[in-house]
């Protein structure tokens, strides 16, 4: 579970950078056909765009950390059933 969250962390966190740094291109990413006119992003839309790719970001990283935890957590040992002490 640990591997698969790392490998796909690769492109979540790319596309969150890039984002933060480009928060228009990644706005239009894969939508620009649409358009014959780019419009133009508010100041409040490109901070919404970097808040959000921000706390994607950290969201993903407590997700890694949760299941990191849980992966190198021992499993507690199986109670023994002891029949001869009663």
């Amino acid at each position: 579970m640990l591997f698969i969250l790392i490998v796909f962390s690769i492109p979540v966190y790319c596309f969150g950078i890039w984002s933060l740094y480009e928060p228009e291109e990644s706005f239009f990413f894969l939508d620009r056909w649409r358009y014959k006119e780019i419009p133009d992003l508010s100041d409040i839309q490109i901070k919404l765009i970097r808040i959000g790719s921000i706390v994607g970001m950290i969201i993903w990283t407590i997700l890694i950390i949760i299941a990191a935890i849980d992966t190198f957590t021992p499993e507690p040992p199986l109670p023994t059933n002891d029949l001869m002490n009663l």
